[in-house]
């Protein structure tokens, strides 16, 4: 085994050598007269003993490793790479399969754990969820990775150099569209392995959050909610990563393909007159080559009208309703208040069940808006709730799976309710 101090230290000693290093090694691997030249040019006062000695010390420390069959040629070892390639804030553009064996291998740890429970094996219940936690990790790493990395896929797509051919220029574009973000679109799809993966190991989790209140606890419920929590930022994080994808490269690769078709069309049109003249091109070309009037003003005397009549341009009066005339459509409601929603849940309590009650009163109510005052009124501290067994509630839009809650008075609850209910949110 190294010593990690010694490494570390290492690398921080010399890291005005190893960072220029970082990009040689990016191209390929570097031979030992090449290696000595590099540490000549930048120590201009060291001996060939010295650089001799740092290098013997490198190798020992598996800084440099040789490269296989070829002894001397060598290239950083790759997780010294992957470290400074991390402290230098690069991001390289990894496979979208790893996300996919990723997911696979998050399954199998879903029937592992159920296994583990229906065995009642505590140890190796808590050993599977700390596997599956640090999987979920691995794939949040690796997303904001790839998402740092499509940024640099479209920086440096924009900032090179204006003379090269548009093709060569976005081929990295193009590259990346076909080999990472059509791919990603396809696992992420609604029902995609994404997806599929995610509700597997959630229900995993959420049919032994319910088994371990009915039967007894193995692990501790936080562990399982804290997987869970991560599980959800994982599903959120690929929509960003992918939505952020198409944003940045979505125009550039549009921008290529038309820059194509045009350039394709045009070699076309001149190949024909080149070979049969102007007239052996289609009619539907020839206004291509013609100057509109709506473009080309043509004499003084037409631009002199032109001016003249922006000059003397009046704009039509802006017509607004007047302010006795009020909007008779009943359709177009004024949005509801909070207060007037407490106002009118008060009114209803004892309430069997908040959702149905919220479906009664706005029945043509939008669905982001129904959750909005349900998440708002189960809330609120004057009310006392009770939580209500899963069903589904059919809005005007979709049906919503949740649980409901009853709600009853602060001030008719016992204290024990009030305090179950206080925990609980």
């Amino acid at each position: 085994m190294i010593e990690p101090k010694r490494v570390l230290r290492a690398l921080a000693e010399h890291w005005a050598l190893i960072e220029p290093l970082c990009e040689r090694f990016d191209q390929g691997t570097l031979s030992l007269i090449e290696l000595r030249q590099h540490l000549a040019r930048h120590q201009l006062d060291s001996t060939p003993q010295d650089i001799t000695q740092l290098l013997d010390l490198w190798i020992r420390l598996d800084i440099l490793v040789p490269v296989a069959k070829s002894p001397n040629r060598f290239e950083l070892n790759a997780q010294i790479h992957d470290f400074l390639a991390y402290l230098r804030r690069e991001h390289r553009l990894g496979l979208c399969l790893e996300i996919e064996a990723y997911l696979r291998h998050l399954e199998r740890l879903a029937g592992h754990i159920q296994d583990a429970f229906d065995t009642r094996d505590s140890d190796d219940l808590a050993r599977q969820l700390r596997l599956l936690d640090m999987r979920v990790r691995d794939v949040l790493k690796k997303l904001d990775n790839d998402e740092q990395a499509l940024v640099a896929v479209a920086e440096r797509a924009k900032t090179s150099n204006r003379q090269i051919p548009l093709r060569q220029r976005y081929a990295e574009v193009l590259a990346t569209w076909d080999e990472y973000v059509e791919p990603m679109i396809q696992l992420v799809n609604a029902d995609g392995a994404f997806e599929q993966g995610v509700r597997k190991v959630e229900s995993v989790l959420l049919h032994l959050l319910g088994e371990q209140a009915r039967l007894g606890h193995l692990v501790d419920d936080d562990m399982l909610l804290r997987t869970h929590a991560r599980i959800l930022e994982m599903q959120t994080s690929a929509q960003l990563t992918l939505r952020h994808a198409r944003e940045l490269l979505l125009p550039l690769r549009e921008e290529a393909r038309r820059h194509n078709a045009v350039t394709r069309g045009a070699a076309l049109a001149l190949s024909v007159i080149r070979r049969k003249g102007l007239d052996a091109l289609p009619h539907a070309a020839m206004p291509l080559f013609t100057r509109p009037q709506s473009t080309f003003l043509g004499s003084a005397s037409q631009v002199e009208a032109y001016v003249y009549a922006l000059a003397r341009f009046e704009p039509k009066p802006a017509r607004f309703p007047k302010a006795h005339k009020t909007d008779k459509d009943p359709a177009t409601q004024a949005p509801r208040t909070v207060k007037e929603m407490l106002q009118r849940c008060e009114d209803a309590l004892p309430m069997p069940d908040l959702m149905l009650w919220l479906l009664e009163q706005e029945p043509n109510g939008a669905t982001d808006e129904l959750l909005y005052w349900f998440s708002r009124l189960s809330r609120d501290k004057r009310f006392a709730r009770q939580r209500l067994a899963r069903r589904d509630y059919l809005t005007c839009e979709h049906s919503v799976s949740l649980h409901s809650f009853a709600l009853t008075s602060i001030r008719d609850a016992t204290p024990e309710s009030t305090a179950s209910s206080a925990h609980a949110s």
